[in-house]
């Protein structure tokens, strides 16, 4: 095959990766056919199989670009433009809750969504216990939780019919997906407003998929700037995520949304142009960190929206760059990371260019697209301008519109860098894959044809040899107790690192009160509160209480030592009890996850020791082979991670409210009573005087929680959690990291035993006639230069390759 060495340009090695894939497939295709008399047949017709599977890979590239605004910025909005339709629900309240993959597919007709039945089981369960929770709590009780949702006030008698709520796994239609959206981000939130315990998103590992026809927002595109455009390899697959407070205050991001995070390519954070200076920046300022903190500054890029409010006075671009390196860290000359756009406006002059190449035989008055685009470019005026304007007028505005909005120069970079990033790895691997595929072809075409000329005691000779390869590898496997050397120094590391968790993770009653203001309070205010507390007796007016307790409870409650706590209204402790289960359930799952991630790399330094052991000790019998056939062979000895089998969310059981009955002394009260007295009339005549009687005492309920009953209940979950940790571990350690090992020795025996099996079809080989033989020749002859070559062809993509991944 000739082979013309395409530009270092992905776009070019894409074509080319696939049509030397083709080439490939073609050449195993022959090899199976030539060699359809022997074993090695079946062997490469798998080998075209894995070839065509990953050419199909590479065709079908799906470059990931994660999007999220820790507040309100926009972020639907800016997603709805990308497609040129209404794909995503958009709403004032925060809408996001749930991570959703949009994957832009050019050659679908109609939006189409897929829930996997993981989605649908956690969905149901958690519709289980909200009805659960309102058959508990009663109607108005949660009417009042959730009434700074509006929005969640209609999905209330829904839940009470389960038939309602019904999910599939395939949606089609832009406006049945938007309703489906809706309900499932819509549950979430109430769940975790009324009942934060069951926390539907620690449960879930899979998001929901849509996918959209390509946008029409790329035809928007002027004549110059389409012909600059770098044609998209592949589908942009765009992931909503929600922000780490678009959720709520009780939801948290949760590991499918850290998870989507990290396997993007590119992450792009939104911000609101609007909010950057107003007193909400500084947690703005902090939830970018937490993203940071998760996944790096590596392809994190900022984007701020509603540039189209900027006034006289207001930060320049140049000035808006300077702020966010400064504020957060990001962007610089250099790298270009910030990106100004108007989604609002962009998506005004997609949404409406979508709706007029679908619908062409409507008038503007009957396209609803048109009315939104006339308010945009035609101002006050917009409603006698829609009426008089043509169509090719209204679309010069919705162009104009579109370059004004700053997505045309946004979706280009983020194309190309998406492509710059994610294209060369995946271009890399199947390469790889294939180069492998064609070197055991060659090496086994080449050794077959060298044997059948051979003298047969040579060839015996040779047969020999490897059985004593094999049979030294044996020995070198039974004979490696340094494994067991590697599995001890890391069960001891792990087991002392969940001892420290223990004793970092039990909870106790200072745990649950604000530690820092504590610190902070003078000397007497620290002695009158040991005092108090020793005494039985109410705290005073000093803020004791925690952040997770809200303003409106604090007013409500009143704390006695011993962790005890006093409500007038059951309802009111309820509250309090979920709020304290919330709080001790989100410290436990931030502390496990960070165990698992520190385990995890306990694991990962002993699986790179027990991988320079394994080489350090094989690559003698396998070199000496080689060198004794005249071939080369190189070593990819790998390993995969550890993955755990699950990651446990901890049920807490709630402490119980009391219901307690106390008698009340309700104190005197003055009364008027006639008496005589000296002072009148000598007692003679009755005077009226005011008199002080004592009230009966009643008596009165009152609610009572014990934190000291939820935290045993906390520390044996903890425990619980810890001890299975353990078991996971010794499990791995056990079982999967020998198997590893086991499949590392396999791989070696395979090897050589495929050297020893063409050595054993090449005796049989020069049993054959001389026609035979010599057809047999003609065949491999053919085989061997077509393999070579490829295999440089191969090499070189793999260079351009890396030299993209250096860049």
């Amino acid at each position: 095959m000739i082979v013309q060495a395409p530009q270092p340009n992905v776009q070019n090695l894409q074509q080319e990766a696939i049509a030397l894939f083709k080439e490939i497939g073609f050449l195993m295709d022959n090899a199976a056919s030539a060699l359809s008399t022997d074993s090695s047949s079946d062997k490469y017709k798998d080998f075209q199989q894995e070839v065509l599977s990953v050419s199909h890979n590479v065709e079908k590239l799906e470059l990931m670009m994660a999007i999220v605004a820790p507040m309100k910025a926009g972020k639907s909005t800016i997603i709805n433009a990308i497609a040129g339709q209404e794909i995503l629900p958009s709403r004032n309240a925060a809408m996001t809750t749930l991570p959703t993959q949009i994957i832009f597919n050019p050659d679908l007709t109609q939006p189409t969504l897929t829930l996997s039945p993981e989605i649908i089981s956690v969905y149901q369960q958690t519709l289980q216990a909200l009805q659960t929770k309102i058959q508990a709590l009663g109607m108005q009780r949660i009417q009042d939780k959730i009434a700074q949702y509006p929005h969640l006030q209609d999905l209330l008698p829904k839940i009470q019919d389960p038939t309602s709520l019904q999910l599939q796994e395939i949606t089609s239609g832009r406006e049945e997906i938007i309703q489906v959206l809706m309900s499932l981000n819509d549950i979430v939130r109430l769940c975790n407003t009324i009942d934060p315990s069951t926390d539907p998103l620690g449960r879930l590992t899979e998001v929901p998929c849509i996918q959209v026809p390509l946008g029409r927002s790329r035809n928007l595109s002027s004549e110059d700037t389409a012909n600059n455009k770098p044609d998209l390899i592949g589908n942009l697959v765009i992931v909503d995520t929600p922000g780490p407070n678009e959720a709520g205050e009780n939801l948290k991001l949760a590991t499918v949304v850290a998870e989507q995070l990290k396997q993007s390519s590119m992450v792009l954070i939104v911000l609101d142009f609007t909010q950057l200076k107003t007193e909400a920046a500084e947690q703005v300022k902090r939830d970018v960190q937490r993203v940071i903190d998760l996944r790096g500054k590596d392809n994190l890029y900022i984007l701020v929206n509603k540039v189209d409010q900027r006034r006289e006075g207001d930060m320049t671009s140049e000035q808006l760059r300077q702020f966010i390196a400064a504020e957060f860290g990001i962007g610089d000359d250099d790298t270009n990371q910030v990106f100004e756009v108007s989604a609002r406006r962009a998506f005004s002059a997609a949404h409406f260019t979508h709706e007029l190449e679908q619908h062409p035989d409507l008038t503007l008055s009957e396209i609803p697209a048109a009315r939104v685009l006339a308010q945009e470019v035609f101002g006050i005026d917009w409603e006698e301008e829609l009426a008089e304007v043509t169509s090719e007028e209204i679309r010069k505005k919705a162009q104009k519109l579109w370059n004004k909005s700053g997505f045309e120069p946004f979706l280009e970079k983020a194309v190309k860098a998406l492509m710059e990033r994610a294209a060369p790895k995946c271009l890399k691997s199947a390469l790889n894959l294939g180069r492998s595929r064609l070197v055991q072809l060659r090496d086994e075409v080449k050794l077959r044809s060298s044997a059948i000329c051979q003298d047969a005691e040579k060839l015996q000779l040779e047969l020999y040899a490897l059985e004593a390869d094999l049979h030294r590898l044996e020995l070198c496997r039974s004979r490696l107790k340094d494994v067991d050397s590697i599995k001890s120094q890391l069960h001891q590391n792990l087991h002392e690192l969940l001892q420290v968790l223990k004793k970092e993770a039990t909870v106790n009653l200072e745990i649950f009160f604000a530690k820092e203001e504590y610190q902070r309070a003078d000397l007497i205010k620290k002695m009158d509160m040991r005092a108090r507390e020793l005494f039985l007796t109410n705290i005073g007016d000093f803020e004791l209480f925690p952040k997770w307790v809200s303003s409106r409870l604090k007013s409500q409650v009143e704390f006695k030592t011993s962790g005890l706590f006093e409500f007038e209204s059951p309802e009111v402790a309820e509250e309090f009890v979920d709020q304290a289960v919330t709080y001790v359930k989100q410290r436990a799952d931030s502390l496990l996850s960070s165990v698992r991630a520190r385990t995890s790399q306990e694991i990962e330094q002993a699986r790179q020791s027990l991988l320079e052991l394994l080489e350090q000790e094989t690559k003698p019998i396998i070199e000496g082979a080689c060198q004794r056939l005249n071939e080369a062979f190189n070593l990819d000895l790998s390993l995969p991670t550890m993955q755990w089998e699950s990651f446990e969310t901890m049920g807490f059981v709630r402490p119980p409210v009391k219901r307690q009955s106390r008698f009340v002394d309700r104190g005197n009260v003055e009364v008027l009573r006639n008496q005589r007295q000296w002072w009148h009339w000598l007692w003679i005549v009755p005077v009226e005087v005011k008199v002080q009687i004592r009230r009966p005492r009643v008596i009165e309920d009152y609610y009572t929680v014990s934190l000291n009953t939820l935290i045993a209940k906390v520390n044996q979950s903890i425990e619980g959690s810890i001890d299975n940790i353990n078991l996971e571990i010794e499990k791995y350690l056990d079982k999967d990291f020998q198997q590893r090992v086991d499949v590392f020795f396999a791989n070696l025996d395979t090897f050589l035993h495929n050297y020893r099996d063409n050595l054993s079809q090449a005796q049989a080989d020069q049993k054959l006639s001389l026609e035979e033989k010599e057809k047999l020749v003609e065949e491999l002859s053919f085989l061997l230069p077509e393999a070579t070559a490829q295999i440089q062809t191969a090499e070189t993509y793999i260079e351009y390759t890396d030299q993209m991944l250096s860049d």
